[in-house]
């Protein structure tokens, strides 16, 4: 299985080489008024990308933080209901483990 990731990586590697060396026209990118730079079209498309990840990543961030709040909440009200119960906490098997490693 890594070796497929690792050939889909490398095929993807190359198509984005591929794109960098063919588009390498210059185009104007005016950010404000009055300013502007005349820069190859892989670097405005690259930069476009990045933009686009670091807000994917701020808008993923809030969420994040409130799933990990949310973890830590319900964790303590598990121990909570354990200690009241007087039971011992043990976690279940994993879903992808072995049948011979899994807790019957």
């Amino acid at each position: 299985m890594k070796l497929i990731y690792t050939v889909v990586k490398i095929i993807i590697l190359l198509f984005f080489l591929l794109l960098a060396v063919i588009n390498t026209d210059a185009v104007t990118f005016s950010y404000l008024p009055g300013q502007k730079f005349d820069l190859p079209l892989i670097v405005v498309l690259f930069g476009a990308f990045v933009v686009g990840i670091i807000f994917g990543m701020f808008a993923l961030f809030g969420r994040l933080l409130s799933l990990r709040g949310e973890n830590g909440r319900l964790r303590a009200e598990v121990k909570k209901n354990a200690r009241l119960t007087g039971k011992e906490l043990t976690a279940p098997p994993a879903q992808n483990a072995p049948e011979s490693t899994k807790q019957p």
